[in-house]
């Protein structure tokens, strides 16, 4: 029976092991690789840990794609209104730029008289101011 076993190992072990052989003298790598264990192991956590950190990356890109389609349509509700909004509620343009096509001395004697006015309106907002901080003090 011994012999049985012998001569079947024997001629099984050859024809096992030749794919596995001529794959190691194709490929050197993996043939260093199996020389050195340790080496092997640490390259193939690193390897791992840099494809961990490429899937997340890829991930949270896609998750940010996916986020920003998602909230396209509601940015553009928000712009289009935005600009509706201002067109709506422009503001009025001031008396000064209305009346552009007065001459130059007619322009200057407008601008001073509105400046007068608007002084003479600040000294009595002032003077308000101030009596009614007086009655406050006073309380």
């Amino acid at each position: 029976m011994d012999a049985l076993v012998n001569r079947w190992g024997n001629g099984l072990q050859p024809f096992l092991s030749r794919p596995f052989n001529d794959f190691l003298e194709t490929h050197p790598l993996w043939a260093w690789g199996l020389d050195h264990p340790l080496w092997m192991v640490a390259i193939a956590t690193l390897a791992l840990l840099l494809l961990a950190g490429l899937w997340s990356a890829i991930a949270r890109l896609t998750e940010n794609f996916w986020l920003t389609l998602v909230q396209l349509p509601f940015r553009l509700g928000r712009w289009g209104l935005r600009g509706l909004s201002r067109l709506l509620h422009r503001p009025a343009q001031p008396a000064l730029a209305k009346s552009s096509n007065h001459s130059a001395p007619e322009r200057l004697t407008e601008i001073l008289q509105r400046l007068e006015a608007l002084q003479q309106e600040q000294e009595a907002l002032v003077q308000e101011m101030r009596s009614l901080l007086t009655q406050q003090s006073q309380k």
